[in-house]
């Protein structure tokens, strides 16, 4: 009897567990029906299953995501899109649909999360012209480049070979791989007037780790690899940067149209790990992150195999498209243009960057466009090769000298202006040294206008963060006439020969911690400042605008 009552007691037992077991099973579940939520909107822990019609009105999570009963779910893209994220694996049952419209993403978390079934995935390039090509990757396993761009002729979708530093004609009817750049051309209905391109890629979506073989840059050949972002998301571009084999990023803008069938390279903007610059022929900088879809051209260190992962995917972020979690490390730019009347240009960037060095860095500095009618660089010493973007060494030194250089095919009238600076130039001074008339101006204040005959110039211009401006005597006398010193928790600035108009003090950092304007005397007491053995930098403008600056530990 024991036996028996043992035996129907552990059934009873096992079937509750069974009931329970399934009650968190159907609790992990939610449905929806095409009107609501059943029992519950989702979470990164319910799974979200599609059995009617949804259109996104918000961002939308999930554990894992099944579409199914021939239910068409679209994410909302536009000015606002929205991101899907999901930890785990999509199902999208034959019939059903998920759909993301231009600039929405889709994001997941399990690098080994398993997708069946295709997404439809939308994509705009930017305005295209007759003839003109658009650089793209693809988000999807499956996707053909006729499907993808049917009215495009046969011969005119394109990949690179970076060995033999060439352009490969690729076949209508291959299959779009994972990270592989390809060069599509517009639709051959499309006229000289520009007109968006409306992609849609239709496959499963690429998830987890995904690798590429990249050949090592060699300048002399100018051998770019031709990659693309592989995730149906944006990606950043510094946790591309975080392994050390990329260099340099160029995004195709074909901002130019085409003429005598030839296109040109001024239409490539420039990226590195922590700023870009615009292309020559003009438009936007690119940004700190590459839209899904995004095909580019990359430097590498070395010839190895560069691997994506899902730690450089991001939600949002996806609306910079060319037709073309690493924290960044701490940063600060100035951008410069230099500009004619005819309407040439050329941006540089140069600044100072955690990590970098005033020699070459690879990943932070980046070699100039050589092409147009105007070539502006900054210079590194031993380089012959001017630079785009120069990274140099921080904190920032207020006396640091920054060499510039240019080439001009035109004679005439030029001008060298500041396109925008981070905010930690907002308080200093950027002197442009002409060394040609020996004059300091503020491009703070104003642009720089100058004429030039035709050749390269490398040793004219010079930016500067304090003015030297002064006559041999003058500044003897007022270098000798400004003392600095300390009394107790005070700090003292002296003048015997010209009453004090203001005063900066900056910290070994650059960061400006005291500043009075307006002083009108030959001595002035400091008090606020606290006192930590630190380096300290004294700027002290005089009356007859002379700028004397003295370094003081305090």
């Amino acid at each position: 009897m024991i036996k028996n009552y043992t035996s129907k007691y552990f059934g009873f037992f096992t079937f509750l567990v069974l009931i329970l077991v399934s009650n968190i099973g159907q609790a992990q579940n939610v449905t929806w029906d095409g009107t609501s939520w059943s029992p519950n909107p989702p979470t990164i822990t319910k799974n979200a299953i599609f059995t009617g019609n949804y259109t996104s009105t918000a961002d939308i999570v999930a554990k894992a995501v099944t579409v199914t009963n021939g239910a068409i779910v679209t994410i909302s893209g536009g000015v606002s899109a929205h991101t899907f994220t999901v930890a785990n694996g999509i199902t999208v049952d034959v019939g059903s649909k998920l759909v993301f419209e231009n600039n929405a993403s889709l994001l997941q978390n399990n690098v080994s999360a398993v997708n069946t079934g295709s997404i439809n995935f939308k994509r705009n390039a930017t305005p295209m012209r007759g003839l003109e090509y658009t650089y793209w990757s693809s988000p999807v396993v499956g996707q053909t480049l006729v499907g993808f761009s049917p009215l495009t002729r046969a011969d005119r979708y394109h990949s690179f070979n970076a060995t033999t530093n060439a352009w490969v004609n690729e076949s209508a009817a291959n299959t779009m791989e994972a990270t592989k750049g390809y060069a599509v051309r517009a639709p051959e209905n499309f006229t000289s007037t520009p007109q968006i391109f409306n992609g849609e890629f239709i496959g499963v979506p690429n998830n987890g780790d995904l690798p590429t073989n990249v050949v090592a840059f060699n300048p002399a050949l100018l051998n770019y690899n031709f990659i693309g972002n592989p995730y149906p998301s944006a990606i950043s571009v510094a946790n591309l940067f975080v392994s050390p084999t990329l260099g340099t990023l160029y995004f195709w803008t074909h901002n130019t149209a085409i003429a005598s069938n030839v296109f040109t390279t001024n239409d490539y903007a420039i990226r590195t790990r922590t700023t870009g610059t615009a292309a020559i022929s003009g438009g936007t900088v690119p940004g700190d992150y590459i839209a899904a879809g995004q095909g580019f051209f990359a430097s590498a260190g070395t010839t190895t195999t560069f691997l994506f992962t899902n730690s450089m995917r991001v939600a949002g972020n996806n609306a910079q498209f060319y037709k073309n979690a690493q924290a960044v490390p701490l940063n600060y730019y100035v951008h410069l243009n230099l500009t004619n009347t005819l309407g040439a240009f050329k941006q540089i960037a140069f600044g100072y960057e955690e990590g970098a060095t005033n020699g070459y860095d690879f990943g932070t500095d980046a070699l100039a466009s050589t092409e147009g009618a105007i070539t502006f660089y900054s210079m590194i010493p031993t380089y012959t090769s001017g630079f785009g973007i120069q990274g140099r060494e921080y904190p920032w030194n207020i006396n640091d000298i920054v060499d510039l250089g240019f080439n001009a095919t035109i004679a005439g009238d030029y001008t060298i202006t500041i396109d925008h600076v981070n905010t930690f130039f907002d308080d200093k001074d950027i002197f442009l040294e002409d060394t040609s008339n020996g004059t300091y101006h503020n491009l703070k204040i104003s642009s720089y206008n100058f004429n030039t005959a035709v050749g390269t110039f490398n040793s004219r211009f010079k930016i500067h963060y304090l003015n030297p401006l002064l006559s041999n005597n003058d500044f003897t006398i007022n270098e000798n006439s400004v003392f600095v010193n300390t009394n107790n928790n005070e700090i003292v600035v002296n003048s015997t020969s010209e009453k004090i108009k203001s005063i900066q003090v900056y910290d070994v950092l650059g960061r400006l911690i005291f500043d009075k304007k307006n002083a009108n005397e030959n001595k002035f007491v400091i008090e606020n400042i606290q006192k930590q053995n630190q380096a300290l930098i004294i700027k002290t403008e005089l009356e007859n605008n002379q700028i004397v600056t003295k370094k003081l530990i305090f």
